[in-house]
């Protein structure tokens, strides 16, 4: 089912974390607008799932992504031009492995379709009834061949639960809503993880997640 239907085919600033599907790796910066990218090697997070918005983005690059989001996940928002895509946007948290809040969005199909797999399985968990976040890791990713090439497809994995962060602020939307837009089906996953990011380390007994 999922929370959106992946595509076929200017906001305020916020630090941000992105996935470069044709690395598949991910990337992220300290505070500040010109402040390096680094990789983030251990890709686990706390994902505010109530807070996930749908919408259309524009991406350029070196500037904050254009957005004119969605009134709900079954009201889509008028198609604002050229260059728009269809796609989604969420905070994420971390002090140890993203140094805070960062905002990720995509308007990848294969990164919707593995967002949509989270999703069910955030909206599946009796967790969510108690107001809990998940906290997510991207445990591999897995090669996706069409005619634009190979991408890498994240694999998440919700690996804990935590009462919601300060850091995100309070939540403006019900923890159990849930949309009623039934999603594309996303493609089967290979069942080997590729080597361009290999599985983090598991941690020591005892060490924070996140």
């Amino acid at each position: 089912m999922g929370f959106m239907t992946a595509p076929s085919g200017g906001g305020d600033f916020k630090v941000f974390v992105s996935y470069n599907a044709k690395a598949g790796r991910w990337y992220t910066k300290r505070d500040g607008k010109d402040e390096p990218l680094f990789e983030v090697t251990d890709m686990t997070a706390v994902f505010d799932m109530p807070g996930l918005k749908t919408g259309w983005f524009k991406f350029s690059a070196g500037v904050a992504p254009e957005k004119v989001m969605d009134p709900s996940f079954t009201a889509a928002a008028a198609n604002p031009g050229q260059d728009f895509k269809r796609g989604f946007v969420i905070d994420l948290f971390s002090d140890k492995n993203l140094l805070g809040v960062r905002e990720f969005s995509s308007t990848a199909s294969i990164v919707i379709d593995a967002m949509n797999d989270l999703y069910d399985a955030w909206m599946a968990a009796p967790e969510v009834a108690a107001g809990q976040l998940p906290v997510v890791r991207c445990v591999g990713v897995f090669p996706v061949t069409n005619k634009h090439g190979t991408n890498y497809q994240p694999k998440f994995e919700i690996v804990g639960w935590t009462d919601r962060p300060e850091a995100l602020g309070e939540s403006d939307q019900p923890a159990t809503a849930a949309p009623t837009q039934v999603a594309q089906a996303p493609a089967a996953t290979p069942p080997t993880p590729a080597a361009h990011m290999p599985p983090p380390a598991a941690a020591a007994p005892g060490a924070p997640l996140f």
